[in-house]
Order: C-alpha cells, then sequence, then structure tokens
C-alpha cells in the first residue's frame, strides 16, 4: 500500500472517489506536491484532463456534499455513472474478504450467503459495508427477521 501511515491514498475526481493506494505515483500519499484525502478534480483537469486515465484504478465511493474525503461514503451509483464489472468487484471485495473470514470461523454457510447477500443488497442501496453488517446483526439479534436467526442457529 503506497498511502501515508499504513491510510489508503483516496482522491476525488468530478466526485468519485478513487482509491490510488497501489499506484506507485502516489507513494505515500503524495503525487507532484499533491496529497491524498481530497477533492482534487481541478488539478486532474489541469494535468491530465482525460477521465480514461482512471478506469484501472478502483472506485470506492461518492464524494459527500461537505467535500471531505475522510466523510466520503459509499453511496448509490447514480444512473448516470456506470462501474465496469471490475469496479463492481473492486468495490464488492471488502465484502467479500469479511465472509471469508467469517466462513473459516465455522458459521453455517446458508447463514452466511444469507447475512452477505443481504449486505451486497443494502451496499447497493447506499450503505456503508459497516452499516448494512450493524442492520443485519440489529435484525438477527433483535428477531426482527426469524429466517436470519433460524439459519444462524443451525
Amino acid at each position: 500500500m503506497y498511502g501515508s501511515n499504513g491510510k489508503p491514498a483516496y482522491v476525488a475526481i468530478e466526485g468519485i472517489v478513487y482509491d490510488l493506494s497501489k499506484e506507485s505515483t502516489w507513494v505515500g500519499g503524495t503525487h507532484f506536491g499533491l496529497t491524498a484525502g481530497k477533492d482534487l478534480t481541478e488539478q486532474f483537469n489541469s494535468c491530465h484532463g482525460m477521465i480514461k486515465i482512471l478506469n484501472s484504478v478502483p472506485k470506492v465511493g461518492i464524494l459527500a456534499k461537505n467535500n471531505n474525503i475522510m466523510n466520503a461514503t459509499i453511496s448509490r451509483v447514480e444512473e448516470t455513472y456506470n462501474f465496469s464489472p471490475d469496479d463492481w468487484v473492486r468495490y464488492i471485495t471488502p465484502l467479500v474478504n469479511s465472509a471469508l473470514e467469517e466462513a473459516n470461523g465455522g458459521i453455517n454457510l446458508e447463514h452466511l450467503f444469507q447475512k452477505f447477500i443481504l449486505v451486497g443488497v443494502l451496499v447497493g442501496q447506499g450503505e456503508t459495508f459497516q452499516e448494512a453488517i450493524n442492520q443485519i446483526e440489529e435484525w438477527e439479534d433483535t428477531g426482527i427477521s426469524q429466517l436470519l436467526e433460524k439459519s444462524k442457529m443451525t
């Protein structure tokens, strides 16, 4: 990872948050005097001007209205902005990794599939991964979803 202090190097361009952590030109979270963690649309357009250059970089969210990268949210992707299949795979990778960790812990696979498919649906509706996981756990813990609770027990 090339961000600073073990943190990812996130940059917003045209309202989309990109993860530049694995880009060798962003070692330490900086690039030609620019620092990650900001909306760099103006600087990007003055240097590169072609959004195509970002096609291979993971898109990790949409910049919140306050233009603070640290408060960037993963929200519903607008219809006018199309993620490629590879973008979607990168987008869900944290979810997949979390599911694999739980699977290795011996959780019932039926429950695991139910939980993470539901999390994927909630993420697609605009919730962050953590918000979606918290929602599913609340449904399990409160008994709102009897089927989730039942599959967790078997």
